[in-house]
Protein backbone atom coordinates (compact mmCIF):
# COMPACT_ATOMS: atom_id res chain seq x y z
CA UNK A 1 0.00 0.00 0.00
CA UNK A 2 2.83 2.44 1.10
CA UNK A 3 4.24 1.89 -2.45
CA UNK A 4 1.36 2.28 -4.52
CA UNK A 5 0.75 5.64 -2.14
CA UNK A 6 4.14 6.87 -2.82
CA UNK A 7 3.81 5.84 -6.77
CA UNK A 8 0.48 7.78 -7.59
CA UNK A 9 1.13 10.56 -4.70
CA UNK A 10 0.87 13.27 -7.22
CA UNK A 11 -2.31 11.79 -8.56
CA UNK A 12 -3.83 11.58 -4.86
CA UNK A 13 -2.30 15.54 -4.58
CA UNK A 14 -4.86 16.08 -7.59
CA UNK A 15 -7.59 14.52 -6.13
CA UNK A 16 -7.32 16.14 -2.88
CA UNK A 17 -7.16 19.36 -4.15
CA UNK A 18 -10.17 18.87 -6.28
CA UNK A 19 -12.54 18.38 -3.87
CA UNK A 20 -10.85 21.56 -2.19
CA UNK A 21 -11.94 23.16 -5.57
CA UNK A 22 -15.51 21.84 -5.17
CA UNK A 23 -15.75 22.48 -1.83
CA UNK A 24 -14.88 25.79 -2.70
CA UNK A 25 -17.56 26.12 -5.49
CA UNK A 26 -19.91 24.34 -3.81
CA UNK A 27 -19.96 27.64 -1.04
CA UNK A 28 -20.17 30.07 -3.60
CA UNK A 29 -23.10 29.07 -5.36
CA UNK A 30 -26.02 26.00 -4.10
CA UNK A 31 -26.12 25.87 -8.22
CA UNK A 32 -22.57 23.81 -8.69
CA UNK A 33 -23.31 20.38 -7.39
CA UNK A 34 -26.24 20.35 -9.50
CA UNK A 35 -25.61 17.70 -11.86
CA UNK A 36 -26.97 18.94 -15.03
CA UNK A 37 -24.62 22.19 -14.24
CA UNK A 38 -21.88 19.78 -13.51
CA UNK A 39 -21.93 18.03 -16.77
CA UNK A 40 -22.58 21.15 -18.78
CA UNK A 41 -19.56 22.45 -17.17
CA UNK A 42 -17.74 19.67 -17.99
CA UNK A 43 -18.72 19.92 -21.68
CA UNK A 44 -17.57 23.19 -22.02
CA UNK A 45 -13.63 22.06 -21.13
CA UNK A 46 -13.74 18.58 -23.36
CA UNK A 47 -12.16 20.86 -26.30
CA UNK A 48 -9.65 21.78 -23.95
CA UNK A 49 -9.00 18.26 -22.55
CA UNK A 50 -8.71 16.83 -25.90
CA UNK A 51 -6.09 18.90 -26.75
CA UNK A 52 -4.37 17.93 -23.41
CA UNK A 53 -4.12 14.38 -23.83
CA UNK A 54 -3.01 14.86 -27.50
CA UNK A 55 -0.33 17.18 -26.28
CA UNK A 56 0.98 14.60 -23.40
CA UNK A 57 2.72 12.06 -26.09
CA UNK A 58 4.59 15.28 -27.55
CA UNK A 59 5.63 16.56 -23.80
CA UNK A 60 6.56 13.24 -22.83
CA UNK A 61 9.15 13.28 -25.47
CA UNK A 62 10.46 16.37 -23.65
CA UNK A 63 8.99 18.51 -27.01
CA UNK A 64 6.33 21.01 -27.11
CA UNK A 65 3.01 22.49 -29.51
CA UNK A 66 1.52 25.77 -28.84
CA UNK A 67 -0.54 25.22 -32.31
CA UNK A 68 -2.72 23.05 -31.20
CA UNK A 69 -5.33 25.96 -31.03
CA UNK A 70 -4.67 27.05 -34.20
CA UNK A 71 -4.92 23.52 -35.61
CA UNK A 72 -8.17 23.55 -34.04
CA UNK A 73 -9.35 26.24 -35.89
CA UNK A 74 -8.29 24.82 -39.04
CA UNK A 75 -10.67 22.07 -38.24
CA UNK A 76 -13.80 23.78 -36.98
CA UNK A 77 -13.23 26.09 -40.47
CA UNK A 78 -13.24 23.05 -42.74
CA UNK A 79 -15.82 20.99 -40.32
CA UNK A 80 -18.51 23.82 -40.99
CA UNK A 81 -17.44 24.50 -45.08
CA UNK A 82 -18.05 20.51 -45.36
CA UNK A 83 -20.98 21.20 -43.70
CA UNK A 84 -22.86 23.47 -45.48
CA UNK A 85 -21.01 22.08 -48.87
CA UNK A 86 -23.48 18.58 -48.16
CA UNK A 87 -20.63 16.27 -47.02
CA UNK A 88 -21.97 13.57 -44.68
CA UNK A 89 -20.64 14.21 -41.23
CA UNK A 90 -19.34 10.32 -41.31
CA UNK A 91 -17.35 11.61 -44.91
CA UNK A 92 -15.94 14.65 -43.14
CA UNK A 93 -15.03 13.10 -40.32
CA UNK A 94 -11.49 10.94 -41.82
CA UNK A 95 -11.02 13.84 -44.03
CA UNK A 96 -10.56 16.88 -41.42
CA UNK A 97 -9.06 14.08 -38.94
CA UNK A 98 -6.38 13.47 -41.90
CA UNK A 99 -5.52 16.72 -42.54
CA UNK A 100 -5.10 17.82 -39.19
CA UNK A 101 -3.02 14.89 -38.12
CA UNK A 102 -0.81 16.40 -41.54
CA UNK A 103 -0.77 19.59 -39.59
CA UNK A 104 0.73 17.94 -36.84
CA UNK A 105 3.20 15.82 -38.54
CA UNK A 106 4.29 18.55 -40.19
CA UNK A 107 5.43 20.24 -37.07
CA UNK A 108 6.97 16.87 -36.18
CA UNK A 109 9.27 16.45 -39.24
CA UNK A 110 10.59 19.77 -38.76
CA UNK A 111 11.22 19.10 -35.29
CA UNK A 112 12.61 15.22 -35.81
CA UNK A 113 14.08 15.88 -39.27
CA UNK A 114 15.37 19.53 -39.93
CA UNK A 115 16.32 19.54 -35.96
CA UNK A 116 14.47 22.81 -35.20
CA UNK A 117 13.54 23.97 -31.62
CA UNK A 118 10.11 22.88 -31.22
CA UNK A 119 9.27 25.79 -29.53
CA UNK A 120 10.27 27.76 -32.71
CA UNK A 121 8.55 25.58 -35.25
CA UNK A 122 5.33 25.53 -33.56
CA UNK A 123 5.45 29.02 -32.75
CA UNK A 124 5.49 29.79 -35.92
CA UNK A 125 3.00 27.51 -37.10
CA UNK A 126 0.29 29.13 -34.31
CA UNK A 127 0.62 31.95 -36.30
CA UNK A 128 0.72 30.34 -39.94
CA UNK A 129 -2.09 27.55 -39.09
CA UNK A 130 -4.22 30.47 -37.92
CA UNK A 131 -3.81 32.92 -40.94
CA UNK A 132 -5.13 29.37 -43.10
CA UNK A 133 -8.10 29.31 -40.96
CA UNK A 134 -8.92 32.80 -41.00
CA UNK A 135 -8.25 32.70 -44.82
CA UNK A 136 -11.11 29.78 -45.23
CA UNK A 137 -13.63 30.82 -42.89
CA UNK A 138 -14.07 34.48 -44.43
CA UNK A 139 -14.47 37.69 -42.18
CA UNK A 140 -18.03 36.36 -41.12
CA UNK A 141 -17.11 33.10 -40.37
CA UNK A 142 -19.30 29.87 -41.47
CA UNK A 143 -22.71 29.45 -39.91
CA UNK A 144 -25.83 27.30 -40.82
CA UNK A 145 -24.26 23.65 -40.32
CA UNK A 146 -26.25 20.72 -40.83
CA UNK A 147 -27.85 18.97 -37.96
CA UNK A 148 -25.78 15.86 -38.24
CA UNK A 149 -22.90 18.56 -37.48
CA UNK A 150 -24.37 19.58 -34.26
CA UNK A 151 -26.09 16.53 -32.98
CA UNK A 152 -23.40 14.86 -30.84
CA UNK A 153 -23.47 18.77 -29.12
CA UNK A 154 -26.70 18.58 -27.89
CA UNK A 155 -27.16 14.90 -27.04
CA UNK A 156 -26.56 12.56 -24.12
CA UNK A 157 -25.58 9.13 -22.69
CA UNK A 158 -27.61 8.80 -19.78
CA UNK A 159 -26.87 11.75 -17.80
CA UNK A 160 -23.62 12.79 -19.31
CA UNK A 161 -23.02 14.72 -22.55
CA UNK A 162 -22.04 12.67 -25.32
CA UNK A 163 -18.87 15.38 -25.41
CA UNK A 164 -17.88 14.33 -22.55
CA UNK A 165 -18.21 10.58 -23.49
CA UNK A 166 -16.32 11.23 -26.73
CA UNK A 167 -13.56 12.64 -24.13
CA UNK A 168 -12.95 9.90 -21.84
CA UNK A 169 -13.08 7.50 -24.77
CA UNK A 170 -9.82 8.88 -26.12
CA UNK A 171 -7.94 9.53 -22.99
CA UNK A 172 -9.06 5.97 -22.02
CA UNK A 173 -7.16 5.31 -25.74
CA UNK A 174 -3.97 7.27 -25.26
CA UNK A 175 -3.68 5.99 -21.78
CA UNK A 176 -3.55 2.55 -23.00
CA UNK A 177 -1.54 3.80 -25.82
CA UNK A 178 1.18 5.23 -23.58
CA UNK A 179 1.26 2.37 -21.01
CA UNK A 180 1.49 -0.48 -23.17
CA UNK A 181 2.54 0.04 -26.92
CA UNK A 182 6.31 0.72 -28.20
CA UNK A 183 5.41 4.02 -29.13
CA UNK A 184 4.64 5.12 -25.48
CA UNK A 185 7.57 3.08 -23.95
CA UNK A 186 9.78 5.32 -26.90
CA UNK A 187 8.07 8.13 -25.98
CA UNK A 188 9.19 8.25 -22.09
CA UNK A 189 12.70 6.73 -23.12
CA UNK A 190 13.24 9.59 -26.06
CA UNK A 191 12.19 12.38 -23.37
CA UNK A 192 14.20 10.90 -20.46
CA UNK A 193 17.60 10.55 -22.54
CA UNK A 194 17.43 11.18 -26.97
CA UNK A 195 20.92 10.47 -27.02
CA UNK A 196 20.46 7.24 -25.38
CA UNK A 197 17.57 5.93 -27.21
CA UNK A 198 19.19 6.50 -30.46
CA UNK A 199 21.93 4.42 -29.30
CA UNK A 200 19.52 1.60 -28.41
CA UNK A 201 18.42 1.87 -31.96
CA UNK A 202 14.80 3.29 -31.39
CA UNK A 203 13.43 4.74 -33.82
CA UNK A 204 13.85 8.57 -32.07
CA UNK A 205 12.41 10.65 -35.37
CA UNK A 206 9.52 9.05 -36.70
CA UNK A 207 8.28 8.07 -33.06
CA UNK A 208 8.54 12.16 -32.27
CA UNK A 209 6.53 12.68 -36.02
CA UNK A 210 3.93 10.15 -34.85
CA UNK A 211 3.54 12.44 -31.86
CA UNK A 212 2.83 15.52 -33.00
CA UNK A 213 0.39 13.86 -35.45
CA UNK A 214 -1.07 12.32 -32.63
CA UNK A 215 -1.82 15.98 -31.08
CA UNK A 216 -3.16 16.77 -34.57
CA UNK A 217 -6.08 14.62 -34.09
CA UNK A 218 -6.80 15.53 -30.63
CA UNK A 219 -7.05 19.05 -32.02
CA UNK A 220 -9.25 18.15 -34.88
CA UNK A 221 -11.50 15.80 -32.75
CA UNK A 222 -11.68 19.19 -30.25
CA UNK A 223 -12.58 20.99 -33.65
CA UNK A 224 -15.22 18.59 -34.30
CA UNK A 225 -16.69 19.19 -30.57
CA UNK A 226 -16.58 22.66 -30.97
CA UNK A 227 -18.83 23.10 -33.92
CA UNK A 228 -21.12 20.38 -32.58
CA UNK A 229 -21.48 22.91 -29.41
CA UNK A 230 -21.84 26.75 -30.89
CA UNK A 231 -23.05 24.89 -34.58
CA UNK A 232 -20.48 28.14 -36.32
CA UNK A 233 -16.97 28.19 -37.27
CA UNK A 234 -14.30 31.04 -37.36
CA UNK A 235 -10.83 31.86 -37.67
CA UNK A 236 -10.36 32.42 -34.41
CA UNK A 237 -11.52 29.40 -32.57
CA UNK A 238 -9.98 28.87 -29.32
CA UNK A 239 -7.55 31.34 -29.23
CA UNK A 240 -5.61 31.46 -25.99
CA UNK A 241 -6.77 28.26 -25.41
CA UNK A 242 -3.03 26.71 -25.30
CA UNK A 243 -2.41 27.98 -21.83
CA UNK A 244 -4.92 25.86 -20.20
CA UNK A 245 -3.78 22.85 -21.98
CA UNK A 246 -0.44 22.86 -21.65
CA UNK A 247 -0.78 23.74 -17.87
CA UNK A 248 -3.73 20.68 -17.99
CA UNK A 249 -0.65 18.33 -19.17
CA UNK A 250 2.18 19.56 -16.72
CA UNK A 251 0.38 20.06 -13.57
CA UNK A 252 -0.74 16.17 -14.29
CA UNK A 253 2.70 15.24 -13.65
CA UNK A 254 3.86 15.27 -17.19
CA UNK A 255 7.52 16.28 -16.86
CA UNK A 256 8.29 19.40 -19.07
CA UNK A 257 11.74 17.85 -19.91
CA UNK A 258 10.47 14.59 -20.97
CA UNK A 259 10.60 11.37 -19.44
CA UNK A 260 7.40 11.01 -17.09
CA UNK A 261 4.00 11.38 -16.57
CA UNK A 262 0.48 9.10 -16.76
CA UNK A 263 -2.71 9.79 -18.67
CA UNK A 264 -4.29 9.86 -15.37
CA UNK A 265 -2.82 13.01 -13.89
CA UNK A 266 -3.49 14.59 -17.11
CA UNK A 267 -7.18 13.70 -16.63
CA UNK A 268 -7.33 14.94 -12.79
CA UNK A 269 -5.65 17.89 -13.75
CA UNK A 270 -8.18 18.72 -16.47
CA UNK A 271 -10.70 18.13 -13.99
CA UNK A 272 -9.23 20.06 -11.09
CA UNK A 273 -8.72 23.39 -13.69
CA UNK A 274 -12.38 23.21 -14.78
CA UNK A 275 -13.45 22.80 -11.04
CA UNK A 276 -11.56 25.74 -10.54
CA UNK A 277 -12.22 28.12 -13.37
CA UNK A 278 -15.98 27.34 -12.83
CA UNK A 279 -15.52 28.34 -8.99
CA UNK A 280 -14.38 31.75 -10.34
CA UNK A 281 -16.78 32.11 -12.85
CA UNK A 282 -19.45 31.58 -9.80
CA UNK A 283 -17.70 34.15 -7.78
CA UNK A 284 -17.64 36.51 -10.98
CA UNK A 285 -14.07 36.81 -11.17
CA UNK A 286 -12.43 38.86 -14.26
CA UNK A 287 -11.20 36.43 -17.43
CA UNK A 288 -8.37 38.31 -17.16
CA UNK A 289 -7.59 37.47 -13.06
CA UNK A 290 -8.81 33.41 -14.34
CA UNK A 291 -5.77 33.39 -16.60
CA UNK A 292 -3.36 34.96 -14.28
CA UNK A 293 -4.51 32.36 -11.94
CA UNK A 294 -4.07 29.34 -14.20
CA UNK A 295 -0.89 30.89 -15.83
CA UNK A 296 0.60 31.00 -12.13
CA UNK A 297 -0.19 27.84 -11.88
CA UNK A 298 1.22 26.45 -15.02
CA UNK A 299 4.49 28.01 -13.41
CA UNK A 300 3.94 26.17 -10.03
CA UNK A 301 3.88 23.01 -12.06
CA UNK A 302 6.95 23.62 -13.87
CA UNK A 303 9.05 25.49 -10.83
CA UNK A 304 7.61 23.58 -7.85
CA UNK A 305 9.65 20.45 -8.80
CA UNK A 306 13.11 21.47 -9.23
CA UNK A 307 12.37 23.74 -5.62
CA UNK A 308 11.04 20.43 -3.80
CA UNK A 309 14.53 18.48 -5.01
CA UNK A 310 16.55 22.02 -4.19
CA UNK A 311 15.38 21.75 -0.98
CA UNK A 312 15.95 17.56 -0.28
CA UNK A 313 19.55 18.32 -1.57
CA UNK A 314 19.86 21.50 1.01
CA UNK A 315 18.61 19.47 4.08
CA UNK A 316 21.00 16.58 3.00
CA UNK A 317 23.83 19.27 2.65
CA UNK A 318 22.85 20.17 6.05
CA UNK A 319 22.60 17.08 7.71
CA UNK A 320 26.24 16.12 7.83
CA UNK A 321 27.53 19.38 9.49
CA UNK A 322 24.89 18.98 12.02
CA UNK A 323 26.58 15.64 12.58
CA UNK A 324 29.73 16.52 12.56
CA UNK A 325 28.90 19.56 14.85
CA UNK A 326 27.52 18.11 17.73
Amino acid sequence: MKRVIRSYSAELLLVVLILVAGIWSAQLSPYFLDINNLMNSAAFFVVFGLMAFGLFPVVAQGEIDISLASTLAVASVLFAKLSVAGVPVLLALPIVLAVTAALGAINGLLVAYAGLPSLAVTLGTLGAYRGVAYLLAGDAGVTGLSEDYTILGQSWVGVVPSTVVLFLVFALILGIVMETTRFGRYSYAIGANPAASRTAAAPVRQTRVLAYALAGVGAGLAGFVWVNQYQSARGDNADGAILFVLTAVVLGGVSIKGGSGRALGVLLSTILLATIQTGMKLANVPGTSQTLIVGLLLIAAIGGPTLVQLIRNAVKRARPVAASRG
